[in-house]
């Protein structure tokens, strides 16, 4: 358990430092802001389980939906603090699904491979088209993200590309 702790204090630190070039205020995204909400964020899509299986030989979907619904805010982004939420939310849902060392494997992969700055397509805030870092979403913004993200009777195949 002691290596467990090493690793997420590690992993912390690392994304702390690696979070101190990030726009810490909107004033540095300005031009972007002027431009109206609807072409700031792209329509939400999931890859499902970024550059990892979605599941098991045997069950090949089984931590999919903890998958989804993890892309579903990281899509949006916000804080540093909604990030770890939503990673540890990830953590959760993989070990009710599956197990809970499949769960923290996951869990280190996107509290690392997940930061704003990587521009990756899975990155945290990957639906805006312009890197937010870890700005905080206002309320107009989360307003109309909820139109675009899906609603509870759709199906989540609707909404992955791979």
């Amino acid at each position: 358990m002691k290596i467990l702790t090493r690793i997420k204090i590690s992993t912390l630190l690392f994304l702390l430092s690696a979070c101190a070039i990030l726009p810490t205020s909107r004033e540095d995204i300005q031009e972007q802001l002027k431009k109206p909400i609807t072409k700031q964020l792209n329509p939400f899509f999931s890859d499902g389980c970024s550059k990892w299986p979605d599941g098991t030989k045997d069950k090949p979907n089984i931590w999919l939906i903890c998958c989804f619904n993890h892309d579903k805010a990281y899509w949006l982004g916000g804080t540093k603090e909604e990030k770890f939420e939503a990673d540890d939310k990830l953590r959760m849902c993989v070990k009710e699904h599956f197990s809970a060392s499949m769960g923290i494997l996951m869990y280190l992969g996107v509290a690392v491979g997940g930061i704003p700055d990587y521009k990756t397509d899975y990155r945290w805030g990957f639906g805006w088209n312009y890197d937010r870092g870890y700005l905080k979403v206002t309320e107009e913004e989360r307003a109309y993200a909820t139109k675009l993200l899906p609603k509870k009777e759709e199906s989540m195949w609707k909404y992955i590309k791979k």
